[in-house]
């Protein structure tokens, strides 16, 4: 009776080590069983949220499952990263951000309940863009010089937009300023969409934004774009000066888009996502819809582009903490 207990319980425990070790492989095999949750730390109609939505898609077609895009907004975007943060590790709900929310905001104001380094993994580095700065072309700045010139003649007067501290739009003239010397007023908003109204009606001078977001208003005749925060032309921008070549050397921004999803994430499953995605990064329809909103190309390599997002952690860390900015 005691052998036979013996050889019972042996054969439980082998059987249970052999399931127990098969059921990462199969999950990813399987994976996935539902609908696919893509959440946007942010109010809609911005570029993350757009992006979003135009590689929801072709990632649909991909994995054989619905992609809902979700905007989740507040907090200057923590609640959006801190419902990823808590959501199960399985692969059904991803983040779509960018510098701001990966690398900026964190440094700013370090989040509670996750850390972006050690919390979430890269999928995609799915589109990068030199931003526009832009003006109504209502007002009475027509160029880049004349917008310095009249920072310079009335400091604290002249207020741009952002949807808030830490945002790419805000710590890009927080660049500009630091680099020219200008004093102007900073309006935090909840949303670049708010902000870019604001702008449109004139109740801001000027701002820093993604062309995804701008450049409908660039084309219709109601917003200037002054220059681009690269350090040299975008591809699909070569019209438009960077602010490098107008007299500021050394400046370069530029935002890109990521989207992540848990690090303890099982690799098998971050594996298939990150196929998925690549495939669609590199066709030819989406780089033409990106080069439709002025956008430019990501990294293709998943690994490559969580080494980038990683080193841009530590760099970003680095130039708030020197730039003494912090919350309000």
């Amino acid at each position: 009776m005691k052998a036979v207990s013996r050889r019972s319980f042996l054969s439980a425990v082998v059987g249970g080590a052999a399931v127990g070790f098969s059921v990462r492989p199969v999950a990813a095999q399987e994976y996935p069983q539902r609908p696919v949750r893509i959440i946007v730390p942010f109010t809609a109609g911005g570029s993350s949220d757009t992006l979003a939505r135009i590689v929801s898609e072709p990632l649909r077609d991909r994995l054989g499952q619905a992609i809902i895009v979700e905007n989740r907004p507040g907090g200057n975007s923590s609640i959006g990263m801190q419902a990823t943060a808590i959501a199960a590790p399985d692969g059904y709900t991803m983040v779509a951000g960018h510098i701001g929310t990966h690398a900026i905001t964190p440094a700013v104001t370090p989040p509670t309940g996750y850390d972006v380094a050690t919390t979430f993994t890269t999928v995609a580095v799915h589109a990068t863009s030199s931003n526009l700065l832009v003006v109504p072309t209502a007002g009475k700045i027509d160029r880049f010089q004349s917008l310095l010139d009249l920072a310079k003649s009335n400091p604290g007067r002249l207020n741009y937009g952002s949807p808030g501290i830490g945002s790419p739009s805000h710590i890009a003239t927080a660049k500009l300023a630091a680099l020219t010397g200008i004093n102007v007023v900073h309006v935090p908003y909840r949303g670049n969409s708010a902000a870019i109204t604001d702008l449109l009606g004139g109740r801001l001078e000027f701002m820093f934004a993604s062309p995804a977001e701008v450049l409908e208003h660039v084309h219709a005749g109601k917003l200037r774009a002054l220059a681009a925060s690269g350090a040299k032309r975008s591809p699909a921008m070569p019209d438009v000066a960077p602010v490098a070549e107008l007299g500021v050397p050394g400046f370069d921004f530029r935002t890109w888009h990521v989207i992540s999803v848990r690090r303890d994430t099982p690799p098998e499953i971050v594996a298939k996502v990150r196929e998925c995605l690549t495939s669609v990064l590199v066709t030819d329809v989406y780089r033409k819809r990106l080069a439709d909103l002025s956008l430019d190309p990501g990294i293709d390599d998943a690994a490559e582009a969580d080494r980038f997002v990683r080193a841009e952690i530590i760099s970003w860390a680095k130039f708030v903490r020197e730039s003494g900015i912090r919350a309000e």
